[in-house]
């Protein structure tokens, strides 16, 4: 007979698995840079699945445009990504109200998975007259005010959806896990004082 009497070690590593691999976000190998030029009005498409109030986290907003697919899977994204939007009204408003394009033909190249926060710079680039809003490695390079005006606009409806539609976070740890059959003490539970006659 074994003198051992804590939890079963395949058990232990059962229950450790399951409980980092929820907890933890993705992470990448590699880190990339990628930036997106944009010029005259945009047609941006929004679309929603699922609601924040779901427990398995199926809710997530998509953005698209002819060059870029982005997916917020938490309003911590969400509210990153349109605040960097509309606090950029000061440095769009340098740039000319409109300049020539000429119409795309392509669909979406770069694809975007966010979640939770990342680091947004606003920069006014005076020598080539453009805007630039960074947010982590993705920027975008703005020639007029019509790119900043309808791409802001569609910030903004996100932003306004992703109360009704994102957790508030995707990747939150779970403050205690919850106590399975093997890990209760073996004399039971004490439930106070034993009465008295």
């Amino acid at each position: 007979m074994s003198a051992y009497s804590g939890p079963h070690p395949l058990a232990a590593a059962a229950r450790r698995a399951i409980h980092t691999s929820v907890q933890r976000p993705p992470s990448a190998g590699q880190h990339i840079q990628a930036m997106v030029s944009i010029a005259g009005e945009q047609q941006l498409q929004l679309d929603t699945h699922g609601s924040g109030n779901r427990r398995d986290w199926g809710g997530h907003i998509a953005l698209s445009s002819d060059n870029l697919l982005i997916y917020l899977h938490d309003q911590v994204a969400a509210r990153m990504y349109a605040a960097a939007w509309i606090d950029a009204w000061y440095i769009a408003s340098q740039l000319p109200e409109r300049v020539d394009t000429s119409p795309s033909t392509h669909g979406p190249v770069t694809m975007v998975q966010a979640h939770g926060s990342d680091a947004v710079d606003h920069v006014h680039d005076v020598a080539r007259n453009v805007a630039l809003i960074k947010i982590g490695g993705l920027t975008w390079r703005i020639h007029d005010q019509a790119a900043w005006a309808s791409t802001e606009q569609k910030w903004r409806e996100v932003s306004a959806l992703a109360p009704m539609v994102l957790p508030v976070r995707r990747y939150e740890p779970s403050r205690k896990p919850p106590t399975t059959e093997y890990e209760r003490p073996a004399g039971g539970e004490s439930r106070g004082p034993a009465p008295t006659l």
